[in-house]
């Protein structure tokens, strides 16, 4: 059992989900508190998208214990939903639909309407930075914009408490700062956010606190600082050659005592890197074929917490396919369920996800 605080808003505890015969989420434990950003940092097929399904309360958990703002996310999915906002991965809305009128519908469909709405609406717009575009249709939006405009959605109810699923994804660096600037806004502005994400520099600039996770396992959870000081005073050595299995081998054999491996270009990690930095220059600066490669020392990061953590490299990792091979978690009937929709049963009856 985690140690509880009285201003946590997420409460996971020994949670467990199986699919197909595979066990997706193993034993996953952790506490968001009010006012924080905290991330789920992993790789394509870690559990990242299940477990915030189960938060969401669109999937029912296997095993465990969950409580959301203090509510169980099965049973009080009726009170939960108007709390919450989710920013799925892709925009659903008209694209015949300008942006204002696109918020508009959605805020009908949570019971604000008048003066209250339009009000919600300009605010959105200017918070996302899409005043000048609203009301230009959703179909001319660059794919920055519908990203944001899927935040507003997300937040034009007010909620306390918001997930973004991989909110940058295929976005240049312009569009992901853009992307970034708000969600700092919405920090500054008390709201809590999980966010799911496999970029280690979105993770480690943007979040309070992360949780690593590999396999369905939170591999170690803690301050983007607090990960890093697990790998030690010691440093990485970056050589900027085409890293094959054969120079791996051959660098091992070098320096014995450093752990050498491929990511993204050739890695050292040692707690002593003077002597093993002489061997490398020796070695790739005499070498003809090597003579222009880059070298540098530098302090580690999120990349070789995961790489010390896991065995792998997270890089390598998002070759992966996401999550269940593709396939979509299972709802309560054990049948696959599409993405959450936010809206459906949100002042009538519930679905078969709160009965039982």
């Amino acid at each position: 059992m985690i140690p509880g605080r009285l201003d946590d808003v997420i409460v996971v505890e020994d949670l467990w989900h199986r699919y197909d015969g595979s066990d997706v989420l193993r034993g996953v434990s952790f506490a968001v508190h009010r006012g924080e950003i905290f991330g789920l940092l992993g790789p394509n097929g870690a559990g990242k998208t299940t477990l915030s399904s189960i938060l969401t309360s669109q999937l029912r958990p296997s095993t465990g214990r969950v409580t959301v703002l203090g509510r169980d996310p099965v049973r009080q999915a009726r009170d939960l939903r108007p709390r919450i906002g989710l920013a799925a991965h892709e925009l659903r809305a008209s694209e015949y639909l300008t942006g204002a009128q696109t918020l508009k519908f959605h805020g009908h469909l949570y019971g604000i309407s008048g003066k209250a709405l339009e009000r919600r609406v300009e605010e959105m717009l200017s918070l996302v930075g899409l005043g000048h575009k609203r009301d230009e249709l959703v179909r001319t939006y660059s794919e920055g914009m519908r990203r944001r405009l899927n935040i507003a959605l997300a937040l034009l109810h007010d909620p306390e408490l918001v997930f973004l699923d991989e909110p940058t994804v295929g976005l240049d660096p312009h569009g992901r700062r853009q992307v970034w600037r708000v969600m700092w806004d919405l920090k500054a502005r008390g709201k809590t956010l999980l966010l799911t994400t496999h970029y280690m520099e979105e993770a480690e600039f943007l979040c309070d606190r992360i949780a690593m996770m590999d396999r369905g396992r939170v591999a170690a959870m803690g301050t983007p600082g607090e990960l890093k000081a697990r790998m030690g005073s010691g440093k990485i050595i970056e050589v900027g050659i085409e890293c094959s299995p054969e120079i791996v081998k051959e660098v091992s054999e070098l320096v014995p005592e450093g752990r050498v491996y491929n990511a993204s270009g050739l890695n050292i990690s040692t707690k002593d890197p003077e002597p093993v930095l002489q061997r490398i220059l020796k070695r790739f600066v005499s070498d003809p074929g090597y003579g222009g490669a880059r070298i540098v020392v530098r302090e580690p990061s999120l990349e070789d917490v995961f790489l010390e953590l896991t065995g792998r490299s997270l890089k390598e990792e998002l070759k992966v396919s996401e999550g269940e091979d593709g396939k979509r978690p299972e709802g309560p009937n054990g049948k696959a369920r599409s993405s959450w929709n936010p809206f459906r049963n949100l002042h009538g009856q519930e679905d078969q996800l709160e009965a039982g």
